[in-house]
């Protein structure tokens, strides 16, 4: 802590440092005299160099700080208008602020046919962060969101559909910035339903500032919806049908309409997918490490997604300097679930002696709804402003299950009765948050940084479980439970930043008090604890050169158990095999440190996190019951990761361009499980390369690879494998239209395998799932073409919402 303040008392004093800079401002208007939002402003030297970007806001306003001195143009551009410059200006000593005005003029009639388009590639490397432009991507077309994050760079879904973020677990999934309240196989369900016909794009953060909530040892995946962008009435429609072993299909639309003082935008998307997930599983049983049998199991899902995605938003825009806001999303999601699961049972000489046959079919049905109310006031033109959000939301889960098992010798006579049961599950989860951001620029290119956020959430789950066996359902209290968790989070951060000429930094602290209550109510079972914590976090850059900069940042973050997590109750899948969460997992907390150099557009980082009490998903032999398995969420010791990445843009003609990713690291992971020390140390590599082809006039083609070497969660090791997928594009209708054909994974090598190995008990797990896909789709877009980034924003329950389910 010491060394902490000494830190930032040592920066404050460098923010008060004499510097050659200065700062200047630029106001944009129509011809009218109007605020133009978003207009794209470029700082040159008088040789037309580019110096920096900015947009401006919903003053018409943009500014450059901490600029050295010297003479310099500003120039505006907006589509269906024509680039205007400002005359030279000089910042000097005597005049270190300098202001200025642009008027754009319409582009006159015989202008408006001359359209200029920019294809944003499907990885973009930014200082902060990793984009996939989905929108833009001709491979994901007809896919969901789960098959675009299975291609994302450094993404990876592993057992029960844990994600893990560059080898590390511990993300968070937001969507348009809020928490998605939901882990494991029901975020997998979820992100299974949700089309990326609705998805703008997937923003990949590693090492987020204070701003952000603490949450999240491996970093953020932000799913950004669409949104249109354009003044006036406006909107797109989109159609796609796929087909695998099964079918899927998608349709949708986006709506927008724009004037001076109000912004009334939505859209609604509806999805239906076949899916399903063959897996093939060995286990085997020892005791004291002597083999006593095992299980050859053979067991085939198949689910059907059917999800309805509707949002919709108005922006009131009181003055210049005040924006009101409300955005109301909702979200229903049916699930059709039919699983068939073969069981041999081996003796010690391997030798069949019996088998049990489970079949089970079940139905989840996941609505939910968030109400946002936000607020973002700008102070002056100096960039002060301040953004509040008020976030209300619900989700609501309703699951049922029926379940038959029979029982049979080595030569397939029934051996007992069919035994036959029903499972009843309900789950309400009410979240409360409110948030504000203030920032402040100050003299001398500081700005200040600082908000607070609260926190309320309540969770009610109940489980029923019913013996049928007797043609008389009876409730079975020992495998019944109902779960009540509440929790409270407080939290206040401060951001401090300083630019010079070549260097730049920024020091933050975020402070999270935390109150957690939860209650176990058949068993009367009762688990309270409050803690406080500081995150601190920090960055550096150094421009070695115009081309070339080296970067540093450090960061403390944490990993709350999700509510899933912690919910105690029994998941049936056959006799053998349940899931079940744990109330008494402990949050993990994560020290992560980062060195990059970029040149041009060739970015490479270094990477090292240290992660205590990591949060992981086992398979484990139960203690109390023989020859059963748990799927749980079990505290490990410590985590050590080392990592090099790699971002590469490569432009191989003027018609080819291709975009290279990699991640190479290195993972330990230490503890103690099912009578099992751990100490596994694994060397594993990722890699992607997409390929943007001009073909011809209206024509385009996109290839795309990405190799795995696989992943080591604690015990539980993930194996290797490799997608390949291509498409092609043809624009028409005025290219007003696009039609898209793409088939993923051609090949049909997207297998995940998996092996857990402990003293007493030994798994080997192959999953063959419905990945290779041929789509056709077709986009049609409308309205007026002149565009102005509609407001972005982020809702209060950013970490919440991710945990709730």
């Amino acid at each position: 802590m010491k060394q902490l303040l000494a830190f930032l008392a040592c920066t404050i004093a460098l923010s008060r440092a004499h510097a050659q800079t200065g700062t200047i401002t630029v106001k944009v208007n129509s011809e009218q005299q109007a605020a133009l939002e978003n207009v794209t402003v470029e700082l040159l030297r008088p040789d037309s160099s580019l110096v920096k970007l900015a947009l401006t806001d919903q003053a018409g306003l943009a500014s450059f700080t901490a600029i050295p001195w010297g003479p310099y143009l500003v120039k505006a551009g907006m589509i269906d208008h024509v680039p205007s410059y400002t005359i030279q200006l000089h910042l000097t000593a005597a005049q270190s602020q300098v202001q200025a005005e642009i008027v754009l003029h319409p582009r006159s009639a015989d202008m408006q046919g001359v359209t200029v388009t920019a294809k944003k590639p499907f990885v973009q490397r930014l200082a902060d962060r990793i984009v996939v432009n989905v929108e833009n991507s001709i491979v994901s077309a007809g896919s969901t969101a789960m098959d675009v994050l299975e291609r994302s760079p450094g993404v990876r879904i592993g057992q029960s559909d844990a994600i893990s973020l560059a080898g590390k677990p511990g993300v968070i999934i937001l969507i348009n910035g809020k928490n998605l309240p939901m882990s494991g196989e029901e975020l997998g369900n979820y992100l299974r339903s949700l089309p990326s016909a609705a998805i703008e794009r997937i923003d990949i953060i590693t090492n987020p500032s204070a701003r952000y909530d603490a949450a999240g040892n491996a970093g953020i995946i932000d799913i950004r919806m669409k949104k249109d962008q354009k003044l006036g009435a406006n909107g797109t429609l989109t159609a796609g049908y796929g087909q695998g072993k099964y079918a899927r299909a998608n349709t949708g639309g986006t709506f927008n309409y724009r004037s001076k003082k109000i912004n009334v935008f939505g859209n609604l998307n509806y999805s239906y997918t076949g899916f399903y997930n063959h897996m093939e599983t060995r286990r085997y049983f020892f005791q004291d490490r002597v083999y006593q049998g095992s299980y050859d199991q053979d067991n085939l899902i198949t689910r059907t997604f059917s999800s309805s995605v509707a949002r919709i938003g108005l922006d009131y825009f009181v003055n210049k300097k005040t924006v009101l806001g409300v955005l109301v999303t909702g979200n229903q999601s049916l699930t059709g679930r039919d699983s068939d699961n073969e069981s041999l049972v081996l003796d010690q000489a391997n030798h069949e002696t019996s088998s049990f046959l489970t079949g089970a079919d079940g139905y989840e049905d996941y609505h939910n709804y968030v109400i946002n109310l936000n607020l973002k006031h700008i102070f002056d033109t100096s960039g002060r402003e301040l953004t509040a959000d008020f976030d209300r939301a619900g989700y609501f889960r309703d699951w049922g299950s029926l379940f038959s098992t029979g029982y049979y010798d080595a030569a397939g006579q029934l051996t007992q009765p069919l035994f036959l049961a029903r499972t009843d599950q309900d789950g309400i989860t009410g979240i409360h948050t409110l948030k504000a951001d203030y920032t402040h620029p100050m003299k001398k290119a500081v700005k200040l940084e600082a908000g607070i956020k609260a926190s309320f959430v309540r969770s009610d789950n109940d489980v029923l479980f019913f013996d049928r066996s007797t043609g008389t359902e009876k409730l079975d209290s020992a495998q019944s439970n109902s779960f009540r968790y509440k929790e409270n989070i407080n939290a206040a951060y401060v951001n401090l930043g300083r630019e010079w000429k070549k260097f730049s930094a920024q020091v933050g602290l975020r402070a999270e008090q935390t109150n957690v209550n939860t209650w176990q109510v058949f068993d009367n079972l009762r688990f309270d604890t409050s803690y406080l914590e500081l995150f601190p976090s920090a960055f550096f850059n150094y421009r070695l050169s115009p081309d070339n900069t080296i970067g540093v940042s450090v960061s403390r973050r944490i990993d709350r158990p999700g509510y899933n997590q912690l919910n105690p109750f029994k998941i049936f899948v056959d006799p053998s095999f349940y899931a079940s969460g744990d109330p008494l997992l402990k949050p993990s907390f994560t020290w992560s440190y980062e060195l990059s150099y970029t040149r041009k557009q060739l970015n490479v980082a270094l990477a090292y996190s240290r992660t205590v009490n990591p949060v992981t998903y086992v398979l484990i032999p139960s203690e109390t019951q023989a020859r059963v398995t748990i799927q749980t969420p079990v505290n490990l010791r410590s985590f050590d990761y080392f990592g090099v990445s790699f971002n590469a843009p490569v432009r191989i003609a003027k018609w080819w361009n291709v975009i290279n990713n990699g991640n190479i690291y290195y993972a330990h992971n230490k503890g103690y499980i099912a009578n099992t020390v751990v100490n596994s140390q694994t060397l594993n590599a990722q890699f992607s390369t997409n390929h943007n082809l001009s073909i011809a006039e209206g024509w385009s083609g996109e290839v795309n690879f990405t190799f795995d070497s696989g992943n080591n969660t604690g015990v539980m090791k993930d194996q290797f494998y490799w997608i390949l997928g291509a498409g092609v594009q043809k624009t028409v209708l005025s290219k007003k239209g696009t039609i898209r054909f793409n088939v993923t994974d051609i090949l049909w090598r997207q297998w995940p395998r998996f092996r857990s190995i402990y003293r007493d008990y030994h798994e080997y797990l192959t999953a063959k799932r419905d990945t290779r896909i041929a789509n056709l789709s077709f986009t049609w877009r409308f309205g007026k073409n002149t565009i102005t980034q509609s407001r972005r924003r982020t809702t209060a329950s950013e970490e919440e919402r991710r945990r709730a389910g």
